[in-house]
């Protein structure tokens, strides 16, 4: 079998992967790719590897999923240049029939896809079996039973002239050989797009205080993926919206030589308005793992802001904008809680921070302003510092809490999260990162 027409096809089954793994692939890029593929050295791995991510991955928070599917794809369990020793049908299938490895490989995808969920059950010798049952009944078991095979004349005629030449039980162990090969592939494939998908839903869905060390790594390259996902979603959406409302004075004044018909209407220029967002962020020790995920993230998103400011607290507010200006927002998140302005411990004072925030940044309010605070509301019994929080919200457009409490918990013990939610726009239980996905989405349809 020409080696060429085989690379193509692992090329094919690849991108298929890349795809499952949700990383956007268009069909101009593989193109390019098998355009290029003639002078790629396929052989010196780095460089093939290289090829591959340059031609098939635009976004860079994509990287490290191509790389985890290039390693188990091209790994021990699938590896691009493996030879099927299928010398005892390739001459005849060259013979009889020279698409009939592509139509093999079609009907094969079918047979799995009508299996569902029971091929990651089953061993590849059981389906294998199954398969070639379908497909080269034995002379006691009479045709094949599924709609598939039997509609399928090209490769029945294909296989009964071939049977006739070589024999059956011949045939039967080349085709064997040939599957084995296939079968390998595709469960493969399956098996490392459905591990990743898994992966990601059982992090995106982890109670982020449960988190291990491992996984926070993990998290931390999974949050910049998500947030360039979630920011290209919400920019999406914003430019679908092409217009204003019907701009009357012209529309009017236009269709007067109709009588005032208005057979053509206008539209006022639709001003794409981005609100501005103040952070407020709890990083006490109680809640520091929850407010450097929920920064890492919102920071990954503030193109979609015309102006962004933050705070950090624990006893007294600290605008900690410029270092989020200075240096990408992990290094700024690891240098904010090593800073001298703050006393890490559990005495959260969140009545104080809000009264020495209005006395001092009052100028980060205006009627465009969203507020989100980050914190779970446990005020250690001070002053709630109520009727300074009562004027930022009476100052702000909108005002958001993310509560990493359990609802349950809300009010027990040091926490008034009720006293504080009576003047927010919304206080939410917030505590992993598909929650926070959600009410992502819902800010940019609110703001």
């Amino acid at each position: 079998m020409e080696k060429q027409p085989y690379i193509n096809r692992k090329l094919f089954d690849f991108i298929e992967v890349l795809r499952d793994a949700d990383i956007v692939i268009s069909a101009d890029e593989v193109l390019s790719l098998f355009t290029a593929l003639p002078e790629i050295d396929i052989a010196d791995k780095v460089s093939f590897r290289q090829a591959l991510k340059t031609t098939l991955v635009k976004d860079y928070t994509d990287i490290p999923v191509f790389d985890k599917c290039f390693n188990e794809f091209f790994s021990g369990r699938e590896k691009l240049f493996d030879n099927i020793d299928v010398s005892a049908v390739a001459s005849l299938i060259a013979n009889s029939n020279p698409h009939l490895i592509e139509e093999l490989n079609d009907l094969l995808d079918q047979f799995l896809d009508s299996l569902g969920d029971l091929v990651m059950e089953r061993s590849s010798e059981e389906l294998l079996n199954m398969f070639l049952e379908e497909l080269l009944p034995s002379s006691s078991g009479g045709a094949g039973g599924m709609s598939i095979f039997k509609s399928n004349n090209s490769i029945a005629s294909s296989f009964q002239s071939m049977a006739e030449e070589d024999g059956q039980e011949n045939l039967r162990q080349g085709i064997d050989e040939l599957l084995r090969g296939m079968l390998s592939l595709k469960k493969t494939k399956r098996s490392i797009g459905k591990e990743l998908k898994n992966r990601e839903d059982y992090l995106l869905n982890r109670y982020i205080y449960q988190l291990t060390p491992d996984e926070i790594k993990e998290m931390r390259e999974l949050v910049k993926r998500f947030g360039q996902k979630l920011k290209n979603r919400i920019s999406l959406r914003k430019k679908r919206v092409k217009h204003g409302g019907i701009d009357i004075k012209r529309t009017f004044r236009t269709n007067l030589q109709y009588g005032g018909v208005p057979f053509k209407l206008f539209y006022k220029n639709k001003k794409i308005d981005r609100p501005q967002l103040v952070i407020m962020c709890d990083v006490s020790r109680s809640v520091n793992q929850y407010s450097r995920f929920m920064l890492l993230l919102t920071y990954s998103l503030q193109s979609l802001f015309s102006k962004v400011r933050t705070f950090a607290f624990i006893s007294n507010m600290v605008e900690i904008t410029d270092l989020f200006r200075e240096m990408d927002p992990e290094r700024a998140i690891n240098s904010m809680f090593s800073d001298e302005n703050f006393t890490y411990g559990w005495g959260s004072n969140y009545g104080r921070c809000f009264n020495q925030f209005v006395a001092e940044y009052s100028d980060a309010l205006t009627r465009k302003t969203s507020v989100l605070v980050l914190g779970d509301a446990r005020n250690n019994d001070n002053d709630p510092g109520i009727e300074s929080f009562k004027k930022i919200k009476e100052r702000c457009r909108n005002l958001f809490w993310l509560n990493p409490d359990k609802k349950h918990l809300w009010d027990w013990s040091d926490s008034i999260a009720s006293l504080y939610g009576a003047y927010c726009t919304e206080m939410k239980e917030v505590n992993n990162f598909l929650d926070l996905s959600e009410f992502i989405d819902k800010l940019f349809v609110d703001i």
